[in-house]
């Protein structure tokens, strides 16, 4: 055997016999595994762990030869009633983008308790994408099993039922253990933290109580949300989420400095809680996986309240008192934006177009409601951790709406005086004799740059002869290509101008159409405004840009109207 074996591979290298390559065996399935607990694996050794589960379905998928593993999913700690889960979304993502096209799952559990929605997945989703589905404990194979099948159908339904019954029993034990005095559960509240030997109370976080007090203190002072939010920032103060981070150390891996900003929205949450007055609240709200058509939140008179349970950071009086001035303000905001909405907005033919020129803002609009052309933009200047600031800026509405109207109708006879001069042309006649003009600026421009290549020639050749040293050489050539740089760049300018020949000196000119159908008059409309503005920028100095639409089409007709009038004026002084 040895023998044939040298013998075989001699004749392959000579060329003396030729040896049939082995044919290719079939391409191995993309495979990706899936793997959920409802409940958050913490380690624990007995039952079924997220490491058990994941190291069954390897083996299984090492096991098989046409599958090849290309990715582990794992949702740990989310519910399987529903399919909003962040590596299932992940899952499905690789299965669009065509990376996985073969799922193995423990089992149909495992996969979805949702009956409706895991059935839509088996029959109608993976199908069409031609994903093989495996369940392992349930002998589910997609390439030999029919999802419709009433063993299919009824593990589903069975699944359904289980987390559905599973939800009713955990809601009344927790209903139990509430009417048996506060349930604390998920995490407690900025400035507490768990007592670990009365786990039935909350304890101060001395690392925030300070922060909690100040928070407190200024809002009473009369402090907005949002200024308590940048004197917190100001301070540098870890924000909830940071702190947090920053105080678990099994949570520090890469997020420790996760959301390090106050907002306003933070404080309000704060300054709206009830907890920091020393009392316990729940029952604020109704949900069950069992019955999710009634969820929602409860009204505030049906919470469950256990009194003086834990420290305060504020008293009641106190936090009454500060619910009672938020409330107002909130009312009074509502009866500003009911207003607002009484007057027309078809009024403010400049809405979403102002901007400040000093930093680029849009210009906020107050509302003079005796007098509206007397309404004013204005910006506050003042800086931010992105914007610097600048003196306060204001413009009334009428001043803008005058210069507007006045540019407007400037551009306006404009157009009328450009529509008047292109009837009375034979544009076809006009634009070729244009065209041979600005044929002819091209045609010098090759003309030199032809020259300066024999230039080059000339030069180099004296070089070579000895007429010409070296250095003198090198700083000619230097020179004439400056030359070739700038006339190359002329010679783009002058194609273009050529060909902007048959797109914009023409009666379908679009700013030329656009204005001659806006029909500007004594008053402003608000589609001429639209139409024919982009954007209106003002300064300090009262100084106003304003960009309109189509600026370019109206700027190469002109253009080209000028030169057909030199052009008459040149045969008129022959």
């Amino acid at each position: 055997m040895a023998r044939k074996s040298r013998i075989a591979a001699q004749l392959s290298l000579s060329g003396n016999a030729s040896v049939t390559p082995p044919e290719p065996g079939p391409a191995k399935l993309k495979t990706g595994i899936y793997a959920r607990l409802s409940i958050k694996d913490l380690g624990i050794e007995d039952g079924d762990t997220m490491e058990t589960q994941i190291a069954l379905l390897r083996d299984y998928v090492t096991q098989q030869e046409d599958m090849e593993l290309r990715e582990i999913y794992v949702d740990n700690g989310w519910s399987g009633t529903n399919f909003q889960r962040p590596e299932f979304n992940h899952l499905l993502e690789d299965v669009k983008e065509g990376k996985i096209n073969c799922i193995v799952v423990k089992d149909l559990s495992r996969f979805g308790r949702n009956y409706l929605e895991a059935g839509y997945y088996l029959q109608n989703v993976f199908p069409s994408y031609g994903v093989r589905f495996i369940a392992i404990y349930d002998s589910y194979d997609s390439q030999t099993s029919d999802p419709d099948s009433l063993m299919v159908v009824m593990k589903n339904i069975v699944n359904d039922y289980y987390s559905k019954d599973i939800s009713r029993k955990i809601s009344a034990t927790i209903d139990l253990k509430r009417s048996q005095g506060p349930l604390y559960m998920g995490s407690p509240p900025y400035g507490y933290k768990m007592n670990r030997s009365e786990p039935r109370r909350y304890l101060k976080d001395k690392k925030a109580a300070a922060y909690v007090h100040l928070i407190f203190h200024w809002a009473l002072e009369g402090l907005s949300p949002y200024r308590i939010a940048c004197n917190l920032n100001d301070l540098q103060v870890p924000s909830p989420q940071a702190h947090y981070y920053q105080n678990h150390a099994n949570r520090k891996s890469g997020k420790s400095s996760a959301g390090n900003t106050w907002i306003a929205t933070t404080i309000s949450g704060i300054l709206s809680n009830p907890v920091y007055t020393g009392n316990y609240y729940c029952n604020k709200s109704y949900f069950r996986k069992y019955d999710p058509g009634n969820a929602g939140n409860i009204p505030e008179e049906e919470w469950i309240c256990y009194p003086n349970v834990h420290e305060a950071y504020i008293s009641t009086e106190d936090f009454e008192k500060l619910k009672k001035k938020r409330e107002d303000e909130e009312q009074l905001r509502q009866d500003a934006r009911k207003k607002h909405r009484l007057l027309p907005s078809s009024l403010n033919l400049f809405k979403e177009l102002v901007y400040c020129g000093e930093c680029g803002r849009k210009l906020l609009f107050q509302i003079n409601r005796e007098n509206f052309k007397f309404s004013t933009f204005h910006c506050t200047g003042k800086a931010s951790r992105m914007l610097s600031g600048h003196p306060r800026l204001s413009i009334t509405y009428a001043a803008i709406e005058s210069i507007v109207l006045y540019n407007l109708q400037t551009q306006f006879r404009l157009a009328i005086e450009a529509d008047s001069f292109l009837k009375r042309l034979s544009m076809e006649d006009a634009r070729k004799r244009l065209k041979s003009r600005r044929q002819a600026e091209l045609q010098v421009l090759h003309s030199k740059l032809a020259a300066i290549v024999c230039k080059k020639q000339k030069a180099f050749e004296d070089m070579t002869t000895g007429l010409l040293e070296p250095a003198i050489y090198k700083m000619q050539i230097e020179k004439l290509n400056q030359e070739t740089m700038w006339l190359e760049e002329d010679q783009k300018n002058a194609q273009k101008r050529l060909e902007e020949v048959d797109t914009y000196f023409t009666p379908d000119n679009e700013w030329l159409r656009a204005f001659l159908a806006a029909n500007i008059s004594e008053e402003l409309n608000t589609p001429a405004v639209r139409i024919l503005i982009k954007r209106i920028d003002i300064w300090n100095d009262r100084q106003i840009c304003i960009t309109f639409q189509f600026a370019d089409w109206m700027e190469k007709l002109n253009s080209c109207i000028a030169e057909w009038k030199l052009l008459e004026m040149e045969d008129s002084n022959e």
